[in-house]
């Protein structure tokens, strides 16, 4: 039986015989004619044969031509009908431009005299002693007992050698320990302190020993005093406060309140002595509160610088650094001469009066003479 195909088969539709044949492939020039003739060859025999109605001009479905473009475009989504289209941006107002700003005015320099300098950096920090004797740090003071002070007055009493009812001047007299005591013992007292609040507290220890004194406030670079006092002391290195040229009148200031023959009595801090323990740093219990004293000397200027902590049983803290002029033995001895004492004993400490021992000695205890 011999074997037929599809290609064997006579076409069914009556029209097959009357549709015209496509004309032949017209031969090319180009060297792959041949080859494109051939593949078209075998991939017509591999396809179906259309009939020749479905080639009809009339049958071919014509798309629109947005419909076409459509197709050759990339996908896009479908709108959603249900969607709401967002309201139009809402015109801003145009603004009118803000006025041009004028330049600032060049500061002005201000004259001023070296006094207002003065006045003006005094006002932008205190001074230390102002500080140091304020109620906190007058609490963080080494507790001397009542024992020490008056040995240290007995020592006062005998070096200045005023007769019972005499008026000495307790210059830089702090709480008063020593004025309240010398004047127990019947001397006319005056204490004098820039401190109100140490002053204070002086009153109310005078007070509670029935002891009548006159508290003065001021500052010593400023007294007046003209040959008031039989005697004059100035305890516990309260001499040395100010620079040079302040010291110096401080000491001035005290020649002219002295009467003539009365004696001065200044207690300052051994420069050698204090040399030779710094830097230090001392611990210390104070009324309530816990003390340092970091201690460094600036020879430069032959100052001691201390900066002292304190801690405060509430719970607070505070610190101030004060600078005291630390004097040798010549040096102040000069001092006092070049203002017009005459300088008649020096002692290294209140328990061996007339007996200094250089640098061994802590303190000058130095005592002179207006003529």
């Amino acid at each position: 039986m011999p074997i037929t195909t599809e290609y064997d088969e006579e076409p069914t539709s009556p029209q097959a015989s009357e549709a015209p044949l496509p004309p032949p492939v017209e031969a090319s020039d180009s060297p792959y004619a041949a080859f494109a003739g051939a593949e078209a060859a075998e991939a017509a025999a591999r396809a179906e044969p259309l009939a020749p109605a479905d080639l009809a001009p009339d049958s071919v479905e014509r798309l629109p031509v947005e419909e076409l473009s459509r197709e050759d475009s990339p996908s896009i989504p479908p709108e959603d009908p249900g969607a709401v289209a967002p309201p139009p941006v809402p015109a801003r107002e145009a603004k009118p431009p803000p006025p041009p700003r004028r330049a600032p005015a060049p500061a002005r320099e201000e004259l001023t005299s070296p006094e207002a300098e003065k006045k003006k950096a005094s006002k932008q920090k205190r001074p230390w002693w102002e500080e140091l004797f304020s109620e906190d740090f007058v609490r963080a003071s080494w507790k001397v007992s009542d024992e020490q002070i008056k040995r240290e007055v007995t020592f006062v009493e005998e070096s200045l050698g005023v007769a019972p009812g005499g008026v000495v001047l307790d210059l830089g007299c702090g709480s008063g320990q020593h004025a309240v005591e010398l004047a127990s013992r019947g001397y006319g007292v005056v204490g004098y302190d820039l401190s109100l609040y140490q002053l204070a507290l002086a009153a109310d220890i005078a007070q509670e020993r029935s002891q009548k004194i006159n508290f003065l406030q001021g500052d010593m670079r400023e007294m007046a005093f003209e040959e008031m006092f039989d005697g004059i002391f100035c305890w516990n290195t309260t001499f040395g406060y100010f620079e040079e040229d302040k010291n110096f009148s401080v000491a001035e200031r005290a020649f002219r309140a002295l009467r003539p023959g009365g004696m001065l009595l200044v207690d300052v801090m051994n420069r050698d002595f204090v040399a030779a323990h710094t830097p230090s740093s001392v611990w210390f219990e104070g009324d309530a509160c816990v003390c340092m004293d970091d201690a460094v000397i600036d020879y430069f200027t032959s100052r001691l610088r201390v900066k002292r902590s304190v801690i405060l049983d509430d719970g607070r803290t505070r610190e101030c650094t004060y600078s005291v002029r630390l004097y040798s033995f010549h040096e102040l001895g000069k001092l006092l001469h070049e203002v017009g004492f005459r300088v008649t004993e020096v002692s290294g400490h209140p328990a061996t009066p007339g007996v200094f021992l250089g640098q061994a000695s802590p303190r000058i205890l130095m005592l002179a003479q207006r003529p």
